[in-house]
């Protein structure tokens, strides 16, 4: 039997902005500022903006904001900035309800956010128009159509919205969720955010932007002086529309400069990565400089972590020793989820070698990109395990169906390991009555499993929806 269910809080909250402990009344340049960009900020940006200490603190948000949905950073001018302005500009007139600018009603929001629908149909009972366009400031119910589209795809090809007379959405609740979720997808920068320094201020943009290092000039231009090769371990949700992968590179530590500290090696290596989605344009770019440990077989393993939007992805991952100025690139396809959707979702299953709890981590620690609080998980390169260890099992479930009379979501998770096909061990089901599921259990020891490959499986049950998902991974025991 599988044993030992070890609790993980695995939610991706460490990438969330900090709050600070106190805050300035917002002035009228911030107010209004707000009011400028209400139809595309998220919840979680306007509480980060609000709680800041001052105007510097608030102009800098500002900037970070906008550099977030720069659609491309190399070139002065915000392209997209500049679009959305001019949308607003018209928004503002073409909707204007009683006074209010356009933008500041539901049908603006979605039209800024969307564009224009692709049919309109009026309320014709109540009073007719023969405008072509919607509104056309005049006080009517209207329903809008929209069709998949280039990078918009919508349940069952299409989407209907209805509007009041007043231009506002009588199902607001659940059609504000859906748009701040289409709000999200315009952030093309996920890894430009709101996180703070040690004095407690805003990074500032400037500091965030990515600046040429020997790891980048790596990337730029790929060579292979010692063999590495890279794979993507865990995909978390995190804020603004993105998940966290995180992932592990293993190279040849021949003839890069180790150091051997009481019988102890070690390796500095820096370690760069960047995703390119499919047009070719990097999404985003990470380096650290790290110390990993050099195994008896002579490699070294060290991470990589990143926020990207979903989609497809090409991964190229550089490890470069910095003294000796060796270093080689690997390339992998990724495919990030999306989390971010009605349907239940299950990240990838983990097999880790430990779980440790941890006051805190350090800047060059080589599993650093696997740090979730104070837990520090550490997987294994290839999920390649020898009789005399253990592992963990950890997956992730998102957007369990809460039920509507007690407000609480009803999740059954189980654990599985197979060998050729046949069950070998079963953990005991968990339950949870909360929207996200951390499931693992661990630790297995495997003295008592013969050596081959296994298949490790989750399987949630999502009782008010009642579905069943399942994850799998495989892992192996070897001598």
């Amino acid at each position: 039997m599988l044993r030992d269910t070890l609790a993980f809080v695995a939610a991706a909250a460490f990438l969330a902005p900090a709050a600070a402990s106190s805050a300035e009344k917002l002035d009228k340049d911030a107010k209004k500022w707000l009011d400028d960009v209400r139809p595309l900020i998220l919840p979680e940006e306007e509480k980060a903006f609000r709680e800041l200490k001052d105007k510097s603190e608030r102009d800098e948000f500002q900037r970070i904001f906008w550099a977030r949905r720069d659609p491309d950073l190399q070139t002065p001018a915000n392209e997209f900035r500049t679009e959305y302005e001019k949308t607003v500009a018209d928004v503002d007139t073409r909707f204007r309800i009683s006074g209010k600018p356009g933008s500041a009603t539901d049908c603006g929001r979605v039209y800024i956010l969307l564009g224009p629908p692709d049919e309109v149909k009026r309320d014709t009972a109540r009073e007719s128009t023969t405008s072509d366009q919607p509104f056309a400031g005049r006080s009517q119910a209207q329903t809008w159509t929209y069709r998949d589209r280039p990078g918009m795809k919508f349940k069952d090809g299409q989407a209907q919205i209805i509007f009041d007379a007043e231009c506002q959405l009588p199902q607001a609740l659940r059609l504000a969720e859906q748009m701040n979720r289409v709000a999200e997808g315009k952030i093309a920068n996920p890894n430009i955010d709101y996180r703070k320094g040690a004095d407690g201020r805003l990074v500032k943009l400037a500091d965030q932007l990515p600046k040429p290092s020997p790891g980048t000039a790596l990337l730029k231009a790929p060579r292979q002086d010692f063999p590495v090769s890279a794979q993507s371990k865990m995909f978390l949700r995190s804020p603004g529309g993105t998940s966290y992968v995180a992932g592990l590179v293993r190279g040849d530590a021949t003839g890069l400069t180790v150091q051997d500290a009481g019988g102890k090696k070690t390796v500095t290596v820096v370690v760069a990565a960047q995703a390119v989605d499919e047009s070719g344009k990097p999404a985003a770019t990470t380096e650290r400089e790290m110390v990993a440990d050099v195994g008896p077989d002579n490699s070294f393993v060290a991470s990589y972590g990143m926020a990207l939007k979903p989609g497809s992805y090409t991964l190229n991952v550089g490890a470069l020793d910095p003294a000796g100025h060796k270093g080689s690139v690997a390339s992998t396809p990724l495919k990030m989820p999306d989390f971010g959707t009605d349907e239940l979702a299950i990240s990838e299953l983990m097999v880790l070698q430990d779980a440790q709890e941890v006051a805190s981590v350090s800047p060059q620690d080589p599993f650093g990109a696997f740090a979730l609080g104070n837990t520090r998980v550490l997987p294994r390169f290839g999920n390649v395990f020898a009789p005399s260890e253990s592992i963990m099992l950890l997956g992730v479930a998102y957007n369990a169906k809460v039920d509507e009379a007690t407000g609480k979501a009803s999740v059954t998770a189980g654990f599985t390991i197979s060998k050729d096909g046949k069950p070998v061990a079963q953990a005991p089901d968990q339950s949870y009555d909360s929207p996200q599921v951390p499931a693992s259990v661990g630790p297995v020891p495997l003295n008592k499993y013969e050596p081959g490959k296994y298949v490790a499986r989750l399987k949630i049950r999502d009782n008010v929806a009642q579905k069943d998902y399942t994850k799998e991974t495989e892992f192996e025991i070897r001598k």
